[in-house]
């Protein structure tokens, strides 16, 4: 009985130091800047945005572009209508990526730069027409709305 019972603490020792000498040669776990997300993208834009940090906001709203663009695209095609608040979630690439480049706008408008804001704010409506984005205060509202909103005003403007 010994004989067994010392069997099977060798071989649990054995297992656990493998174990533990295979979890060192693993890389490490990406850090956020390495792997982010359409949401930390997102975010840090709006930050960037209210810091009038433009150049960092220009560079998180083209990484959310590059990496979560395609997935967008695919979200946008498969809906005919905008997805309510308890399904809007699940286009997490779509409402992220359709922010971001109504956030170019607004970084756009801020530099006084209004052309390109309104090639932006027209990105938004044609690309991202169901984009939603979540406010602090509880609702989701639609970037390409508020982007009509912001091109009715830059024109208005510019006519004047």
């Amino acid at each position: 009985m010994k004989s067994i019972t010392q069997s099977i603490l060798f071989f649990c020792l054995t297992a656990f130091v493998l174990s533990a000498q295979n979890e060192e040669q693993k890389s490490p776990i990406p850090t956020t800047e390495e792997s982010p997300t359409s949401s930390s993208l997102t975010s840090q834009a709006w930050e960037a945005l209210a810091a009038k940090d433009f150049t960092t906001a220009k560079a998180k709203i083209e990484r959310c572009q590059s990496l979560f663009g395609e997935k967008a695209s695919e979200m946008q095609t498969s809906l005919s209508v905008v997805p309510g608040p308890d399904t809007a979630k699940d286009f997490w690439a779509l409402n992220d990526v359709g922010t971001c480049v109504f956030i170019l706008g607004k970084v756009y408008e801020a530099e006084g730069k209004n052309a390109e804001a309104i090639t932006a704010y027209e990105k938004v409506i044609k690309e991202y027409p169901m984009s939603q984005c979540w406010d602090k205060q509880g609702w989701y509202w639609q970037p390409a709305v508020a982007a009509k909103e912001r091109l009715t005003a830059l024109t208005f403007d510019s006519a004047k």
